[in-house]
């Protein structure tokens, strides 16, 4: 019989009941690498081969499991042991078998003596790599298109919003699908849009749709960082690494690690953080200030900013190789301005969270008609802000000077204000608000163009912006 089995097409090898191989044949010599010179006679052991120890085959395929393969065909409490109908049968993973990763199939079947008791078994073997490599294509593809399609489903179950996106044009219906997409893949996005927009809510929704939903969500607005603290706060540091560095401190790449960097107005980031930041992102690893340990962080950028980036590579100030890095997926936030139809809804949502109690008030048609024929330079986050104080006054106020005609509740018509007030600090502050609101809407609220052209820094923006109800 084992005669026979040395002319097989196909790969076998037979061991005796000392677990050691009595016959290895042409077919399995070329499959595996290994010779039957090398083969005959050896068992559970490593034997040094050409001056390289190397595993023997015999030792990963059967040896580790010839007990098991021995009590699956006998009947333990039976003497003598009595044969278990039936064959073993197995697939593994071995590693640069005769120079290639391979699958490997193998089929064991017990040899019998006279009294019909086990004292060995051939073993057939099969290289299944390529199927593997099917089947493993065919799962993930399924698996991508089956994570599309719930996601798409989602979508579509609810035109009218997407998480805690609302608006049912027909360019949001185009941004759902995509952020679909992206949440069904883990490669990095690009959110365009003007200021107020709700780019932060897009990279909110990708992260909770996507796999990484479990792990951190870190947001970092770029433009908000001194340039000196970039590579500390990015990287973090070690105590000692510099003054006042009194203790350590994780940096953002470290509390993204398996999740999603959210790098809002990444236009912001300076060259020289776009090369440290590229190279940490693309495999090169980063260190902490004042450390020697080189991490690898396994994070997802989603990117927002309101500039456009393509010419700003173009000008020099983002560097091609971080552009291509980062402007995988872009997806286009269309301005409130272009999408009006969607007005209603929004608006109905913002009095519904804002209201006091469980009635929603009712606007008048007047109201209504200044909201509709309002410009909304400063998008979906000026909307909740003049939502806020009509609730709060029950006046639409757009302090802006060409909307100087307010809509009451009361009259339904234009109420002018004052130009001559006598109370002095009121009037300051109205035209301080009214400075800012000018200069935002010609910067189409960018913040960091803003405070540069009224000379101040961006945090004393910020605190006047919140000061006068604009954030």
């Amino acid at each position: 019989m084992l005669q026979l089995l040395q002319c097989c097409p196909i790969a076998q090898f037979a061991l005796g009941e000392n677990h050691r191989i009595t016959m290895w044949n042409k077919a399995c010599e070329i499959l595996t690498g290994f010779s039957a010179s090398e083969m005959l006679g050896t068992r559970r052991q490593w034997e040094p081969f050409y001056n390289n120890p190397r595993p023997v085959v015999a030792d990963l395929i059967i040896d580790r499991n010839i007990d098991e393969f021995f009590r699956l065909y006998h009947d333990k409490e039976a003497t003598p042991s009595k044969i278990v109908p039936g064959a073993w049968e197995a697939t593994d993973f071995f590693p640069q078998m005769a120079g290639k990763d391979r699958y490997i199939y193998f089929l064991a079947a017990p040899i019998l003596n006279a009294d019909g008791i086990i004292i060995g078994a051939v073993e057939t073997l099969q290289d299944i790599s390529e199927q593997k490599k099917l089947e493993e294509h065919i799962r993930q593809e399924s698996e991508l298109l089956r994570r599309e399609n719930i996601n798409l489903k989602s979508a579509i179950s609810e035109r009218y919003r997407f998480g805690d996106i609302i608006g049912k044009s027909q360019t949001m219906q185009k941004v759902y699908e995509l952020i679909a997409k992206a949440a069904a893949s883990d490669t990095n996005v690009i959110v365009y849009g003007e200021s107020g927009t709700g780019k932060e809510l897009v990279a909110s929704a990708i992260h909770r749709m996507s796999d990484r939903r479990e792990k951190n969500f870190v947001q970092v607005n770029c433009g908000a960082i001194p340039e000196t603290l970039m590579e500390s706060e990015f990287f973090g540091y070690r105590r000692g690494a510099f003054t006042g560095a009194g203790s350590d401190k994780e940096g953002f790449l470290c509390n993204a690690d398996a999740g999603v960097l959210f790098l809002d107005e990444i236009g912001e980031l300076n060259s020289n953080m776009q090369v440290k930041l590229l190279r940490a992102i693309d495999g090169g690893g980063y260190t902490p200030l004042g450390s020697n340990e080189v991490r690898y962080p396994d994070v997802r950028i989603i990117a927002a900013t309101n500039r456009d980036l393509s010419q700003q590579m173009e000008e020099g100030q983002m560097r091609e190789d971080f552009y291509y890095r980062i402007h995988i997926i872009p997806i286009h936030l269309p301005p409130l301005r272009e999408r009006k139809e969607d007005l209603p809804l929004l608006i109905d949502h913002f009095l519904t969270i804002f209201s006091d109690d469980d009635k929603v008030p009712v606007l008048p048609g007047k109201v209504i008609e200044a909201l509709l024929n309002y410009d909304w330079p400063g998008n979906i986050r000026e909307l909740q802000n003049v939502i806020r104080r009509y609730l709060a006054i029950r006046e639409i106020d757009f302090s802006n000077h060409r909307n100087r005609n307010n809509a009451t509740e009361d009259s339904g018509a234009t109420n002018d204000k004052k130009s001559d007030s006598t109370d002095l600090k009121k009037s300051v502050e109205d035209h301080e608000k009214k400075v800012i609101l000018n200069a935002l809407n010609r910067n189409r609220w960018h913040r960091s163009r803003t405070a540069k052209e009224m000379n101040v820094s961006r945090k004393t923006l910020f605190r006047k912006m919140k000061q006068h109800g604009l954030m």
